[in-house]
């Protein structure tokens, strides 16, 4: 399908962040002329409580027009990337961004250099927006370098995230999947959908055209692996950290131990009720031999369940009513002023996200089909976009961006709150099996799938910090060993598995994965107070943006990640729930 031959409803609108390209332009031009100004200041930030004042206000909408026009390019490639104005766009926005993070390089210098003045002006109540932000960096003093080192970081970050753009901008081809005699596309996007279909064949074929492609430039994505890694690595030891890990985890203000937690819970104390799952999808389906391309093949008899996206949206509003009417109205805007990007086509990336910036619309990208996995992920990016919606129309700019280490939260509550719906709103059994089946299959991902990424993501750094060799087959072989620990002995491992690890993009995000665990861990405690009517403090949450640090904003509202309880409690639930299905059936 072609992008043309959607109809325009089910397209995500632009232009209500620029109506055209003389508007871009425009606020490419306001982004280099505030950072100009910028530069200017260099010497004088902080001289005085105005000067500080001026400098953070003008940095701030600086940021603000530049993260316009890099959002409005990159949305735009994401969907139309052989249009050359687009490429043209991303490239000049990303031009000024490189030219930002090394023309301003002195300025975390600089206000650290003048803490006891900041420090001062920030009693002031027209500084006390600014006092999170300072905290911030002066924490960092530990691992700050010196202005001349400083400046060569940031004149090599941009060496340091070609990998990640190279995967990102990297387009493959694949040979079609045959379907009842008939050629099918097959895509990064279309994949998941064959796995569902019931012919063997078909699964095998598309598991094979995808992954061979994948094998074919194996060693090419070995070294963009293996260049994001030595990023990240070399970054740390300039900074005076142990490792990468440890790098990552302190921008968001926590540490190895809760690391290591989330991973030992899956990986280990509770990697027993995993085995038992994947032993009981083998068993109910009757294979012989289980692949993971039929980890995707229904088990439930007699459950046709699709939906269009009218139908979905409809659904997603009454499972999400308990959060409020305002939070109801919001869905009905995603819908009425699309927001959303809908359907797979042509050249469109793959996958789902939710997007947009302080100005825009809080977008969201899907390749929606019909199926439950297009409800669901509906359900999360919708999440992901309200909690954009309600941290930018209450914070300002400079506060409104959310850590990464609680972005999963709010999309996983909405998948939970999903599940519990169509349970609740049924009395067909097999209905109800199905329900619970995929509600297995959406923790096993987030609990389970995503702490095993994570060791493997761990040991690449760890590679790199040893100054042991990595290749590709280093790489493949060790994912194939992972696989087969994590899927147990009912799960057959073919030997393309091992390029799955070239698949996964998140593999570019530093230390990201081991956060849908923590994600799920804390929405599910959310869940629990939401359905007793405690919303308030989920509300409040999602409104606080960047304002406080990630774990302050989790325990504020009543939920603290680093406690075990929070994650034996949600690997109980998994339990719990694989036992209702297996009475059940």
């Amino acid at each position: 399908m072609k992008r043309n031959e959607i109809e325009t409803k089910y397209t995500w609108d632009l232009t209500k962040l620029f109506p055209d390209q003389q508007a871009f332009d425009n606020a490419l031009a306001k982004a280099k002329q505030g950072l100009a100004a910028l530069i200017a200041m260099k010497g004088h930030l902080a001289d005085t409580k105005d000067h500080f004042i001026c400098y953070m206000e003008t940095k701030e909408d600086m940021e603000r027009y530049l993260e316009q026009c890099i959002v409005y390019a990159n949305m735009s490639c994401d969907v139309e990337p052989s249009i050359p104005q687009n490429t043209m766009n991303k490239a000049a926005a990303m031009q000024v961004y490189q030219q930002a993070m090394t023309g301003l390089s002195f300025c975390d210098v600089e206000l650290i250099e003048a803490k006891e003045a900041i420090d001062s002006y920030l009693q002031d109540e027209a500084c006390s927006d600014f006092r999170y932000p300072m905290s911030e960096l002066f924490r960092t003093i530990p691992h700050r370098l010196d202005a001349e080192k400083e400046q060569l970081l940031a004149e090599i970050g941009e060496i340091a995230t070609a990998p990640a753009q190279i995967y990102d901008a990297f387009r493959m081809r694949f040979d079609p999947v045959m379907v009842d005699g008939e050629e099918q596309f097959l895509s990064d996007a279309t994949y998941t959908s064959f796995l569902f279909h019931p012919d063997v064949e078909v699964r095998k074929q598309a598991f094979t055209n995808l992954y061979q492609e994948y094998e074919r430039y194996g060693n090419a994505f070995a070294q963009m692996l293996k260049g994001h890694a030595k990023g990240q690595v070399f970054n740390a030891k300039m900074r005076n950290f142990s490792s990468a890990l440890e790098a990552s985890l302190f921008a968001d203000g926590a540490d190895q131990t809760l690391y290591d937690k989330v991973l030992h819970m899956a990986n280990e104390k509770y990697k027993q009720a995993r085995h038992d799952f994947f032993a009981f999808r083998k068993e109910q389906l009757g294979l012989k031999e289980q692949h993971t391309y039929d980890l995707l093949l229904p088990y439930i008899e007699d459950v046709n369940v699709s939906y269009t996206i009218e139908e979905s949206f409809d659904i997603i509003r009454k499972a999400l009513a308990p959060l409020g009417e305002t939070y109801g109205k919001l869905l009905t805007r995603a819908q009425e002023e699309r927001w959303v990007d809908c359907f797979p086509h042509e050249q469109k990336v793959g996958g789902a996200y939710s997007g947009g910036c302080h100005d825009s619309l809080p977008y969201i990208l899907t390749n929606f089909t019909g199926n439950y996995d297009s409800l669901s992920t509906l359900a999360h990016e919708l999440g992901h976009s309200m909690h954009s919606y309600f941290s930018r129309t209450t914070q300002r700019p400079l506060l409104s961006d959310y850590r990464i280490f609680v972005a999963e939260v709010a999309s996983t509550v909405n998948e939970i709150l999903l599940n519990n719906y169509l349970l609740k709103t049924s009395d067909d059994r097999q209905y109800r099996k199905y329900i619970l089946a995929n509600l297995l299959e959406q923790l096993v991902g987030t609990l389970y799938r995503q702490p095993m990424y994570a060791k493997f993501e761990s040991h690449l750094h760890e590679l790199i910090e040893q100054d042991q060799p990595v290749s590709s087959s280093v790489l493949t072989d060790y994912f194939i060993q992972l696989s087969k620990d994590y899927y147990g002995e009912s799960v057959c491992i073919d030997e393309l598995e091992g390029y799955k690890c070239y698949y996964i993009p998140h593999f570019y995000y530093n230390f990201y994965v081991y956060k849908y665990t923590l994600g799920m861990a804390v929405a599910l405690s959310f869940v629990k107070k939401i359905e007793a009517g405690e919303v308030a403090d989920y509300l409040a949450f999602l409104s606080k943006g960047g304002s406080e640090s990630p774990i302050d904003e989790l325990v504020h509202a009543g939920v603290d990640p680093r406690s075990d309880a929070v994650y034996d409690d949600a690997f109980t639930y998994f339990e719990d729930v694989l036992k209702q299905l297996k009475e059940l059936m």
